[in-house]
């Protein structure tokens, strides 16, 4: 990997945190360019690799599917994995399933750096409450939005381009003298892992047992039928619309 890349995914890693406000905000930012699905489409562009790229940030997306962040509470940073994990991936050839097992515990390792930046930013609210009394709107500016931001970037930019620029080559010397068994123990893991993301938001969606039989026709038509997924997409739209529909009838027929 060269400067430019190095520089421009860590630029994008700081710019998709979810506390940082260029690319649109929390909404925008983090919600969107912040998704491993988007950040595997960003690092292919810029590594020259678009389609593995977005196989890859697909895959790791799957597994924090039905991830959330409930009153900034964050289980895994899933930004640094989707661009730091795809692109330590890409520049080291291996699978998307193996890809998997790196962007784990890279997102753990962004979840540790979250909260110390959220720990250092209580202590500066105690000193932008004073400014404020004061009136003082420069520096209150600058407490709000200057101060906390390079932080952010110090805390976000620094180690994905540490990563990225001098540990790529590393990564790549580790993975050839990984031994094939370990290496097939590790794809089998990564392949399990998205499994799991996709449990966890079928918990969350499916609130009565008998939605769970969308999802059966729909995992058949896909792996056993061999279906595109975007033509099972749609069917399933069809599907619950005419669901939808029969039900708010029946419900205006009651009330009749």
């Amino acid at each position: 990997m060269n400067l430019l890349q190095a520089v421009l995914i860590s630029l994008f890693t700081y710019l998709a945190w979810i506390a940082t406000p260029w690319l649109g905000g929390q909404g925008i930012a983090y919600h969107v360019f912040g998704k491993p699905l988007v950040a595997g489409l960003i690092v292919g562009i810029i590594m020259g690799d678009v389609q593995n790229g977005v196989i890859i940030g697909a895959t790791i997306n799957a597994l924090y599917i039905g991830a959330v962040t409930p009153g900034g509470a964050m289980a895994s940073d899933i930004g640094i994995a989707g661009y730091v994990g795809t692109a330590l991936a890409l520049s080291t050839g291996v699978s998307a399933e193996m890809a998997v097992s790196i962007a784990v515990p890279l997102g753990l390792i962004g979840t540790f750096v979250w909260q110390l930046f959220a720990t250092i930013n209580s202590f500066l609210v105690h000193k932008t409450d004073e400014y404020a009394a004061e009136g003082n709107v420069r520096m209150l500016t600058f407490m709000t939005l200057g101060l906390p931001q390079i932080i952010a970037f110090v805390f976000r930019f620094v180690p994905a381009f540490l990563v990225l620029y001098f540990g790529a080559s590393a990564a790549q010397d580790i993975v050839k003298v990984i031994p094939e068994w370990l290496t097939a123990i590790i794809t089998v893991i990564g392949g399990m892992l998205p499994a799991l993301g996709m449990a966890v938001l079928l918990k969350m969606l499916l609130t009565k047992p008998s939605l769970m039989g969308y999802f059966i026709v729909g995992f058949i038509a896909v792996t056993a039928l061999e279906l595109p997924i975007f033509t099972v997409a749609l069917v399933g739209i069809a599907l619950a619309m005419i669901s939808f529909l029969n039900q708010e009838n029946a419900g205006g027929h009651e009330h009749a």
